[in-house]
C-alpha cells in the first residue's frame, strides 16, 4: 500500500495532491459516521486501494520461458530417443533453484512425412509424448509453432518466445525472468529485459549452452546430466555459473 493517496487538484503543477493514508482513512471513517455507518479501517483501505492490493498480489512473478524444440534436442542427444527424462523431472529440478509461477513453452511438431525412417518414427512418437506431459501441467502456456512447408525448419517459435519475454516485461507480468535455451538468438531479448532494470536468469542443458546468453543474464545455471558439460576458458569473465551435476534425473 502507497503511504499516500493522491488526489485530483487542478491547481497543483502535478494536477494532484498527496494526501497521507492515515489522514485519508480517517477523513472516510468521520463522513461515514456521519451518515450512521460504521466501517472498518480494512474495508476502507480495500475500498481505495484495492487496485494497489491487487497488483501487490503479482509483484512477485517469476516466469520461465523454455525453448520446447530446443530443449528436447538436447534431451535426445544426451539420453537417446528411449531414455528421454520426463518433463516433470526436469521442473522439480529448476524448483530446488528458482520458484517458478507460469512457464511459457515454445515448440513446433516434426512433420509427419517421411514417417517410415526409423528416427523420424522415433521422433514423432516421443515429441508427441514429452508435449502431452508438458501440456499436462496446469501451470503451462504451450504456444505450437510450425515447420516450413519446403525447408522443413521451425518457424515463428524464437520469434515469439522472444517477442512474448520483452512483451510481458513492459505489461509487468513478472518480476523476475528465467530462460531455458541454448538459442545464441535469444542474447537479445536477455539484454533488452536487463535493460528495463529487471533480473533474468538463464538456464542450459550441457550441451546447450550459450555464452552470449550466459553473458547477458544475471546468473546461470547448468543441469549437468551425466557429466557432459566440459570446462572452458571464456575470453572474458561471465556472469556467475553454477553447474548442478545430474546423473539420473528419473
Amino acid at each position: 500500500m502507497s503511504d499516500y493517496f493522491y488526489l485530483e487538484d487542478s491547481e497543483s503543477d502535478m494536477g494532484m495532491t498527496p494526501v497521507p493514508s492515515e489522514e485519508m482513512v480517517g477523513a472516510i471513517r468521520e463522513i461515514a459516521r456521519k451518515e450512521g455507518v460504521e466501517i472498518t479501517d480494512q474495508q476502507i483501505l480495500e475500498e481505495v486501494y484495492g487496485n494497489e492490493m491487487e497488483k501487490d498480489k503479482t509483484r512477485d512473478k517469476t516466469n520461465l520461458y523454455i525453448d520446447g524444440t530446443n530443449l528436447l534436442a538436447g534431451l535426445v542427444e544426451i539420453f537417446g530417443y528411449d531414455r528421454v527424462p520426463p518433463f516433470v523431472s526436469i521442473i522439480k529440478t529448476i524448483g530446488k533453484y528458482y520458484k517458478i509461477d507460469h512457464i511459457y513453452f515454445y515448440a513446433s511438431f516434426t512433420p509427419r512425412k517421411n514417417v517410415r525412417k526409423t528416427n523420424v518414427k522415433k521422433q514423432i512418437l516421443l515429441e508427441k509424448k514429452f508435449f502431452d506431459q508438458v501440456k499436462n501441467l496446469k501451470q503451462v502456456i504451450f504456444y505450437k509453432g510450425y515447420r516450413s512447408p519446403a525447408s522443413k525448419k521451425e518457424k515463428g517459435v524464437d520469434v515469439h518466445l522472444a517477442v512474448d519475454i520483452i512483451k510481458h516485461a513492459f505489461l509487468g507480468e513478472y518480476q523476475r525472468a528465467v530462460i531455458f535455451t541454448g538459442d545464441a538468438d535469444l542474447a537479445y531479448p536477455v539484454e533488452v529485459v536487463r535493460q528495463l532494470k529487471l533480473p533474468i536468469f538463464a538456464l542450459f542443458l550441457p550441451n546447450r549452452f550459450s555464452l552470449a546468453i550466459a553473458y547477458q543474464a544475471l546468473s546461470s545455471i547448468i543441469l549437468d546430466y551425466k557429466g557432459v558439460f566440459k570446462k572452458f576458458r571464456p575470453t572474458k569473465r561471465i556472469n556467475k555459473l553454477n553447474i548442478v551435476k545430474i546423473k539420473d534425473p528419473v
